[in-house]
Formats: structure tokens, C-alpha cells, sequence
């Protein structure tokens, strides 16, 4: 195990706990950044239809997994490429890795992706981080304790002004809009298009929601999320300020659709899945 130390991307209050995941992150980061390059058809594997993977995703979850199997033993672990998947007794906690959050970015050269971590107890994600390897900005957040990038606490900003909001949505896929027509999710994104400062479709869900977290966007939604992509994402919004529920106004269901803002334009955004 290498000796990575993630004290001065963590506030001074960090656990333990949450040190050990920020470690695992900028370890696996660090891996990530250093392998990216435009991929060829040759070097992907298509897990499902415009669904990719290339031999860093599962390099990077095998280093976070062999770093924290050791580090949390009685833990169970469930990594998006399924390395070195574990179960664990009763209602232990679950860690969740996703390694890298945009791999079609990844696989084609352009440099933004996150990786995030999350642990659950519960059913409730109570530790997170998400790292952007490429601009070393690591997010953090610990349920009741806030949440901070690079160790100074951020807040979602409180914006309701429509027409000076900056908006993130997902492009989807064939197929990947269940939770409401597909013609209800297109004309959502024309009433952004035709009424906020403008859409972001950025490539990585999780970065997408770290960035409502610190006000870089002012909401995002996606359909057919999972919670390796959106489970860290989410706490840090929820320690922000911010707000998080699905396309129907409440709890996220299993379609994974992600509905996340700042309180003060949430309705707003809710009101055109509707």
C-alpha cells in the first residue's frame, strides 16, 4: 500500500473513516490520470449498448478495493466492475465504488471524470468522496458534518433567478429515460434551453452533482442513474444546503432518477419533469 496522505484535501474535523476513502481516491486518481488516452474500439469492452469499460476501470476499482478490503474488513464492498465484490454479516456498512464516473469521456481522451466512494449504513449514504483526478479536487462530506472540496466547506448557492441559472442534464441514451416519457424529458430540456443561462451536459454525473454542491451549477438532472454514480454526489449536496429527489418530488426510486438542486430553483425544475 502506497503512503498517500489526504490531510490537506480534508477538513480539520475529517474521521478516520473518511480519511481512509479521500486515500483510496487520490490513490486510484492518480492511476486514472495517469492512463488516459484516446482508446480504439480494440481496447473497449461494451458492457451493454453505449455502455463502456476500458482496463482502467477495472485497474483503478482494484486499488481501491485492495486498499480498503484491508482497511475495513467487516465491511462489504460493491464496486461497479464488481472487483473483488464482497458480502458482510447483518447491516454492516457497504462501501460502494464507482472508479471511474464518465467512462466515454475517459475512453476518448477528454479529461473529465470522478471517481467516487460512498459508504452506506442502512440504506442511508453516510460518507463520501468524489475526486477529479485531472483538476486534483477532491470532495468530501460526512452526513450532519458538511461538505468541503479540498478542505474549505462549500454551500450550494441559494439562486432562483431563472434566467441566470446554469443548469446540468443528462443527454440520454436510447432507452434510458423510464421514469417519465421521453417526450416529458426532451421538453424539459428545451424549456432550459429556451429560459436559463444555458445546459451543461458535462459527461459525469457525479462531478455534475459535486458541482451543484459548490454552486458551479445551480441544479442537474438524469435519468436511470445507479447509486455508484450519484451516492457520494448526493451527500455532499445534501450537507451544502441543497436538495435532492426524484422526478416526481420525492424519495429517488429505483429508475435512478436524479432530480438535484439548490432549494430556491428546485421547484422551478421539478415543475418541467411534471
Amino acid at each position: 500500500m502506497s503512503d498517500i496522505s489526504a490531510t490537506a484535501y480534508l477538513s480539520p474535523s475529517a474521521s478516520s473513516r473518511l480519511r481512509l476513502l479521500a486515500e483510496a481516491a487520490l490513490e486510484g486518481g492518480r492511476l486514472a490520470r495517469d492512463g488516459i488516452r484516446r482508446r480504439k474500439d480494440d481496447d473497449l469492452v461494451a458492457k451493454a449498448p453505449r455502455d463502456y469499460q476500458t482496463e482502467m476501470d477495472v485497474a483503478v476499482e482494484r486499488a481501491i478495493v485492495s486498499r480498503l478490503a484491508r482497511a475495513f474488513p467487516d465491511y462489504a464492498i460493491q464496486g461497479e466492475e464488481q472487483v473483488g465484490d464482497r458480502k458482510a454479516a447483518g447491516e454492516a456498512p457497504i462501501i460502494v465504488i464507482d472508479p471511474i464516473d464518465g467512462t466515454t469521456n475517459y475512453a476518448w481522451g477528454i479529461p473529465h471524470f470522478g471517481l467516487t466512494i460512498s459508504i452506506v449504513e442502512l440504506g442511508k449514504v453516510v460518507v463520501g468522496v468524489v475526486y477529479d483526478a485531472m483538476l486534483d479536487e477532491l470532495f468530501s462530506a460526512e452526513a450532519g458534518l458538511g461538505a468541503y472540496l479540498n478542505g474549505e466547506q462549500i454551500r450550494c448557492v441559494d439562486n432562483g433567478d431563472v434566467p441566470n441559472t446554469l443548469i446540468g442534464a443528462g443527454l440520454p441514451i436510447p432507452g434510458q429515460v423510464k421514469s417519465v416519457d421521453e417526450e416529458t424529458y426532451f421538453a424539459a430540456l428545451r424549456r432550459l434551453m429556451a429560459n436559463t443561462a444555458g445546459v451543461r451536459r458535462l459527461g459525469s454525473a457525479a462531478l455534475s452533482i459535486a458541482y451543484v454542491a459548490c454552486g458551479r451549477l445551480d441544479g442537474f438532472f438524469e435519468d436511470g442513474l445507479s447509486l455508484h454514480d450519484y451516492g457520494a454526489s448526493v451527500l455532499l449536496v445534501e450537507e451544502a444546503g441543497g436538495i435532492t429527489t426524484s422526478f416526481a418530488g420525492g424519495p429517488v426510486r429505483s429508475n435512478g432518477d436524479i432530480l438535484t438542486a439548490n432549494k430556491a430553483i428546485h421547484p422551478w425544475l421539478l415543475a418541467g419533469l411534471r
